[in-house]
């Protein structure tokens, strides 16, 4: 064999490999394939972006919608509580406590006591304590609310008599409207409610 011709079969031969070696050029599909699955990607990680976002929010708002129902439960016990509780040493102290805490129609009516009324009161030589045994937010808005509660009201006789004695046990079952007044909730209006026992 001549050198010229054992140099094109080595040629031929370093082609052929070369030629089954290369890659073949990418198909439609796969370039689809490639541009295709990084955008899906991105829409697949946006929506859920979206979606966290969005519940995130709701969540912060019934978050902060607890937080305000919460508060309304709290000082609207206490009212409760300041209302139904008298000392016959201190009226006076007492119908200020229930005026601090009331407002509206409540409040004129608290606020006028007449002094024959505070001499009555102190006479009686009771002190009622009022403690809130359970209680719930019935409706709530941005400026209103209706709270019922369950109010077990203890009264003991003050006299020298009376020391001695067992004191009363009352269970009375009140409802409760609140209005909010500047950055405060105070009461319009207290009333006791019918248990129904059936």
């Amino acid at each position: 064999m001549s050198t010229t011709t054992e140099r094109r079969m080595a040629t031929r031969t370093e082609a052929s490999v070369v030629t089954k070696d290369a890659p073949d050029p990418p198909s439609r599909r796969d370039r689809v394939l490639t541009w295709a699955l990084p955008l899906v990607a991105l829409g697949v990680l946006a929506a859920g972006l979206i979606t966290w976002w969005r519940a995130s929010g709701h969540d912060q708002e019934m978050v902060d919608e607890a937080a305000r129902r919460d508060r309304v439960l709290i000082v609207a016990t206490s009212h409760i509580e300041t209302l139904n509780s008298l000392d016959y040493r201190k009226v006076d102290e007492g119908l200020k406590g229930w005026a601090a805490v009331t407002t509206g129609t409540l409040h004129d009516q608290l606020t006028s006591v007449s002094d024959e009324d505070r001499k009555v009161l102190a006479e009686q030589e009771k002190i009622s304590t009022g403690s809130v045994m359970d209680a719930a937010v019935t409706e709530l808005d941005d400026d209103t609310a209706t709270v019922i509660a369950a109010v077990e009201i203890t009264v003991r006789d003050g006299s020298a008599s009376g020391e001695d004695a067992e004191p009363t046990v009352k269970r009375n079952r009140f409802a409760a409207d609140l209005v909010k007044v500047g950055d405060d909730w105070l009461l319009e209006s207290l009333e006791q409610v019918a248990v129904n026992m059936s």
